[in-house]
């Protein structure tokens, strides 16, 4: 198949580990990560289009332009690490995101916003840069950075703009195209227009352990930390994502139209918005196109769906009696079936992760160690829906710096997805993240089905 040449290296550099970084390391990570989110904003062609709401449910732009920068100062001053605010104002304004569960609930919180302009916030950036980059070049190293580590703040804020930068890369792709411009070295996945039969595959029965271990040597979420083991038993997946070929038959088959796919909570969504298709498909007279990021192209039939919660379960129910999705035990004991090792801190090239590029890719392009049996794409390439809600593994405790990073989400309103995108980059991209969004919200995310098994 053709390929769009892809850049030469990975743009997101690979995550630290705890116990033998650096300063030097440390400023390069820091830095790679503040330039990512940076050409990602410059994208966007017109100071004007900073003031815009992209997504109904989201916050104006401007806010995410300020929103990293003041999140590293604030947690730098928690600790002691920065002793005198930028700009205070904007260290308030800036700080907290929003969650809301209908846009007039957003509506009612941005009437009262006066936002800064551009230029300013760009000059607040480069300030804050400036300051963090001196924390790290000037404050004695000592390893390793644990949990109660000053320098843990650093790496806090690190991982949030990484976050951030797939966070605002799902609110580009929701403007107008003519308000952006594609940065030249940032390139499609190709689409080879060949669709794989998408079998179900047996996937072994065992014993599964979930939690982030204290000690491990890479920064974590408080939400990823706990112990739970979990006797999965043997169950059957389907070997790729569920594709936007396969998606087209539930569309063109009425599966938006027919009342048995939806449940009331799902239905009310649907009829509200009237949504007939996915998200980022455009009817044309041809049948659909595909929005990227950046463009309009042909819809890549090989490339996974991307659909929110409702969309998955409602595939799952025109698809056939007792077709699932699979829960965060049932993910984690395929991966080790697929992957074997699954450590994840060496950023593997063999997944579409850390931007290889700046789109899914077909699936069955990067193969897992277990090919004849395993999944393809656990990791990479969208984000996977999964039919737990999010919840805290036993043990969680909320970190000090962050104290609602996670814990006011565990209200069994936001679903887990796993296994990250072509966009998560850093510590995010490793397999022991555990991501949440409302059911109706949009991620770089899609699904595969699951079945239980019956010998």
């Amino acid at each position: 198949m053709s390929r769009v040449p892809t850049i030469k290296k990975q743009i997101s550099n690979r995550v630290p580990t705890l116990n033998d970084c650096s300063s030097q390391s440390l400023l390069k990570y820091f830095e790679n990560a503040w330039e990512l989110e940076e050409k990602l904003m410059k994208s966007l062609v017109s100071e004007d289009s900073f003031y815009l709401n992209p997504d109904p449910l989201r916050n104006c732009l401007i806010f995410y332009l300020g929103h990293s920068p003041v999140f590293y100062i604030n947690k730098l001053i928690c600790v002691g690490l920065i002793k005198k605010r930028i700009n205070s104002h904007y260290e308030t304004l800036f700080e907290v995101g929003v969650d809301p569960e209908t846009p007039a609930e957003l509506n009612a919180v941005m009437q009262k916003m006066s936002w800064p302009e551009v230029a300013k916030v760009w000059q607040y950036r480069e300030q804050a840069k400036e300051a963090i980059a001196n924390v790290i070049v000037n404050t004695p190293l000592d390893l390793p950075i644990h949990q109660q580590h000053p320098f843990w703040a650093l790496l806090m804020g690190i991982e949030h703009s990484r976050i951030h930068f797939e966070t605002s890369s799902m609110l580009l792709r929701q403007l107008p195209v003519n308000c952006l411009k594609r940065p030249s070295e940032w390139d499609y996945a190709p689409s080879n227009g060949e669709i794989p039969e998408n079998e179900m595959r047996l996937i072994a029965g065992g014993v599964v352990k979930l939690g982030k271990p204290q000690d491990d040597v890479t920064f974590g979420w408080d939400s990823e930390y706990g112990d739970r083991t979990v006797e999965v038993k043997a169950f059957l997946a389907s070997k790729y994502l569920i594709t936007n070929s396969e998606f087209l038959q539930f569309v063109q088959d009425g599966g938006y139209e027919n009342s048995d796919y939806w449940d009331s909570e799902s239905r009310n969504w649907q009829q509200l918005y009237n949504v007939q298709h996915p998200k980022f498909w455009i009817s044309s007279t041809d049948g659909y196109r595909y929005r990227t990021i950046f463009e309009e192209i042909d819809l890549p039939l090989d490339w996974p769906v991307e659909v929110n919660y409702y969309e998955a379960i409602a595939f799952c129910r025109w698809k056939g009696e007792n077709i699932r999705l699979m829960s965060e035990a049932e993910w984690n004991q395929a991966l080790i079936y697929s992957q074997g090792d699954v450590s994840g801190v060496s950023n593997s090239t063999e997944h579409n992760l850390n931007l290889k590029y700046i789109s899914p890719s077909p699936v069955g392009m990067f193969a897992p160690t277990n090919n004849h049996t395993g999944l393809d794409d656990l990791r990479g390439n969208v984000w996977e829906w999964l039919g737990d809600t999010f919840n805290p593994l036993p043990g969680f405790q909320p970190h000090s710096l962050y104290l609602d990073q996670a814990a006011p989400f565990f209200d069994h309103k936001h679903q887990i997805l796993l296994g990250g995108s072509w966009a998560t980059n850093g510590s995010m991209a490793l397999p022991t993240y555990r991501n949440w969004f409302r059911p109706y919200f949009y991620q770089h995310a899609g699904f595969r089905i699951a079945q239980d098994f019956s010998p």
